[in-house]
């Protein structure tokens, strides 16, 4: 296959057992969820944003499960009703983001979850899909490739584009371990080295990954 071909690359990873999602779903064999987007919200901290829906008879108390977990930092119900929810959930971001973003991968959203695995679609050449899979095997980030193809997605699409500022700005980030599992350089010091104020930096990172992860926001 050739390596610049738009490649779509569906993958199973198992959540850790310290994520709210594993214990609801140890709780409720039977509940039914979708990831519909998920974002860096906190890039110092590594707290990720996440809009989900949850459908299960027993909604009321996956709350209450969900709002008392440690790893939530916040929690708001955007749409409820009877047995389905829709939730906005800021919690630590996995180590999934962090490797799209440093490959250059897109997401395509909305992420089915089932008995505590997320179904991820990632789109990109094929070579850049190689090397999210290489980052997982060296951090031990177990994972099942389920399928991979041809992408009807067109990377060249100008949503997906970054300005030469952008591409020079994620670069350096990248270079300098910003994106790193452990990250090898705080947003403070990156700051510093690009002469740019924290708040600025993290407000152009965020805009940056916006666009070069989400596949269908």
């Amino acid at each position: 296959m050739n390596s610049e071909i738009t490649t779509l690359a569906t993958i199973k990873i198992k959540f850790p057992e310290d994520i709210w999602i594993s214990e609801v779903f140890n709780k409720y064999f039977d509940v039914k969820m979708e990831i519909l987007y998920f974002l860096p919200y906190d890039l110092e901290e590594s707290i990720g944003n996440a809009v989900i829906e949850i459908n299960h008879h027993n909604i009321d108390s996956i709350i209450e499960d969900i709002e008392s977990h440690p790893s939530v930092f916040e929690f708001h119900i955007v749409n409820k009703e009877a047995n389905r929810i829709k939730i906005n959930v800021k919690t630590k971001d996995p180590y999934l983001l962090y490797a799209v973003i440093k490959c250059g991968v897109l997401v395509d959203f909305p992420v089915k979850v089932e008995e505590g695995y997320a179904y991820w679609d990632l789109i990109s050449t094929r070579r850049s899909i190689d090397e999210v899979l290489s980052l997982f095997e060296e951090e031990g980030i177990k994972y099942e490739l389920l399928r991979i193809g041809n992408s009807n997605i067109n990377l060249e699409d100008g949503k997906y584009e970054l300005s030469l500022d952008e591409l020079e700005l994620l670069g350096m980030a990248i270079r300098e371990g910003f994106f790193d599992v452990p990250r090898k350089i705080s947003l403070e010091e990156l700051s510093h080295k690009m002469n740019k104020s924290k708040s600025t930096l993290s407000v152009q990172l965020r805009k940056i990954i916006k666009k070069k992860v989400l596949a269908n926001p």
